[in-house]
């Protein structure tokens, strides 16, 4: 039986080897804080379609946050489903962004993280200050809270193994 989480379980499924608690004990010091890239890129979400086509080129960028309000998250702009889209030129931004509602915190753990990608379906979500003032701290992807915590699982190996 595996006792674990069913984030925890997503790691065993990505072929992940975890055996005991001893395993995901250290995984509350894995933080989205210490894991998230700073140096997003944010546009007013006012901003019209055919202004942020202009101010983003295509291949620019992958992701944009919209925000408003001193950097109040409002929504993930995908750069190239905002090129393609059909929307009439004068569409604000914000009326395009995803995971309006998704959106972690640097205190949270890995597996918290997870759990949210899991649970919104997203590759990459921003980090906010917190979920009151929702103030744009940073970005982190899936792949990257995937590959840190695979990185952890097998630091925690070696030192139980003592190989570390």
């Amino acid at each position: 039986t595996f006792g674990y989480s069913f984030s925890t379980w997503r790691f065993h499924l990505r072929g992940e080897t975890i055996r005991s608690a001893h395993d995901v004990g250290w995984m509350r010091s894995l933080t989205v804080g210490s894991m998230m890239r700073k140096d997003v890129r944010t546009i007013p979400a006012s901003t019209t379609l055919s202004e942020f086509r202009k101010e983003v080129p295509l291949g620019s960028a992958q992701r944009v946050i919209a925000v408003e309000h001193a950097d109040q998250y409002v929504g993930m702009l995908l750069v190239p489903e905002l090129h393609s889209d059909r929307s009439d030129g004068d569409t604000p931004v914000s009326a395009l962004a995803q995971f309006k509602d998704a959106v972690l915190v640097p205190s949270m753990n890995v597996q918290t993280a997870a759990e949210t990608f899991q649970r919104t379906g997203a590759e990459e979500l921003a980090v906010v200050e917190d979920f009151d003032e929702r103030i744009v701290l940073g970005l982190l992807t899936e792949s990257h809270l995937m590959r840190r915590y695979a990185e952890e699982l097998d630091k925690a190996r070696r030192d139980l193994s003592g190989e570390g």
